[in-house]
């Protein structure tokens, strides 16, 4: 582990490892979006097998929501060489940290794994599987930032 660390350890009482107001704001709007749309998709889809009809605005969101995709994986790279490394230094929220780092690189396989499934079998996986993980992201980022404040109350103290 300490091969990871260049030079002296990070002062925790300095909290390097909170994101800037800016990153905070981009991770905010690119995972509610993609969220929203992942949510407005899932229930396109249940209206189309009901009716075996497309919804009208259902290719719409489909598109906004795989658009996002790119932006997500920057985002997540981004996150995994600025946020995350700190955290593993500081060891700081490793399970809730784990837990979301986990579950994004899940829906990025996954979501890439729908664009390009052949077989019905695993799409239906793929479906499935995706839609699970994006649930449990806003509960393993809330728990993440519930962890931090408790983290970040301690040194406070």
């Amino acid at each position: 582990m300490s091969s990871l660390r260049l030079g002296r350890p990070p002062d925790p009482a300095k909290r390097p490892s909170r994101l800037t107001p800016f990153t905070h704001t981009a991770v905010v709007a690119l995972l509610s979006l993609s969220f929203l749309s992942g949510l407005a998709v899932w229930r396109g889809q249940i209206l189309q097998a009901r009716t075996m009809e497309t919804p009208s605005w259902l290719p719409g969101f489909l598109v906004a929501h795989g658009c996002l995709n790119p932006f997500l994986c920057a985002l997540f790279g981004y996150l995994c060489c600025q946020h995350i490394r700190m955290g593993w230094q500081l060891k700081a929220n490793l399970a809730t940290g784990f837990s979301i780092e986990f579950l994004f690189a899940g829906l990025i396989i996954s979501g890439t794994g729908l664009y390009y499934a052949g077989s019905a079998e695993w799409r239906n996986t793929l479906v499935w599987g995706h839609r699970v993980l994006g649930l449990l992201l806003p509960l393993c980022l809330a728990a993440h930032w519930a962890a931090g404040r408790r983290w970040a109350n301690k040194l406070a103290k």
